[in-house]
């Protein structure tokens, strides 16, 4: 009897919500660091934090013409304000906890898992993914329906040239939280699972703003735009992520987070 209500009250606690996202109490974004992409040699493509919460590892990659990945780069992020340092590879802690942060489920909670979907899709040469251009497979640009140094008459003739490509979606809960154009899905780069015990998810919505969203579909968003790489502390009490603000720049943000009482 004792273990038949062991289990009862285990499956009664995984079938109710463990944090209500609504109701998340949420500081205004700090700016820490801006990072200067162009001289970390690429793209961001993880953002991790370090076991005690003061530093943070972040990996850059180059693509070849085609997309593909040519080069990774490493660095130490202090949160200090200070410039990032190189590193020879990826930290073992980073490896781990970029294990369960970007997983197709939440720790703990098999249910609430991420959807994959792929489709041919006609685009206009203008459309820019969730994540930027990294999620086409492209070089590093603008977001949104121009970039910069284009005119409207550029954006025009572009927008005719509209093409088939192929589209990979991930959705959660009905949310697109992550979409990848002519290139493979990258998980944990358009979102970020928060640590066991907690039922929580933050990613970036299609129009770059972080949104924190729970097991049951209660949302809550942040005021952030061109967002990539939310990433929580193994406590779940602070979100970190990095916000482009131009072709090679992006700052390094961090939010509080205080869970109901």
């Amino acid at each position: 009897m004792p273990i038949l209500l062991a289990l009862t009250f285990i499956v009664a606690a995984q079938a109710s919500p463990l944090v209500d996202a609504s109701k998340l109490t949420l500081s205004a974004p700090a700016a820490i660091v801006e990072v200067d992409t162009g001289k970390l040699k690429g793209d961001p493509f993880r953002l991790s934090w370090s076991p005690d919460g003061q530093q943070m590892y972040v990996q850059t990659v180059e693509r070849d013409r085609s997309g593909g990945i040519k080069s990774t780069h490493h660095y130490l992020l202090a949160l200090d304000g200070k410039p990032p340092k190189g590193l020879d590879e990826e930290p073992t802690w980073s490896t781990k906890y970029w294990a369960w942060k970007s997983g197709p489920s939440a720790p703990g909670l098999r249910t609430f898992k991420i959807e994959p979907d792929q489709q041919r899709q006609r685009r206009t040469a203008t459309s820019t993914p969730m994540g930027g251009d990294l999620a086409k497979g492209g070089a590093e640009g603008g977001s949104g329906a121009a970039g910069p140094g284009m005119s409207s008459g550029d954006v025009m003739a572009a927008a005719v040239q509209a093409q088939m490509v192929s589209v990979w979606t991930l959705k959660l809960k009905g949310e697109v939280v992550g979409e990848f154009v002519n290139t493979p899905a990258v998980p944990g780069l358009t979102f970020g699972w928060a640590p066991i015990g907690t039922g929580l998810i933050a990613f970036a919505n299609p129009q770059g703003r972080i949104v924190i969203m729970d097991d049951q579909g209660r949302k809550q968003p942040i005021t952030s735009k061109a967002a990539l790489l939310p990433a929580w502390t193994d406590d779940g009490a602070r979100l970190a992520y990095l916000e482009k603000t131009g072709k090679n720049k992006a700052v390094l943000k961090v939010v509080d987070v205080k869970r109901p009482e």
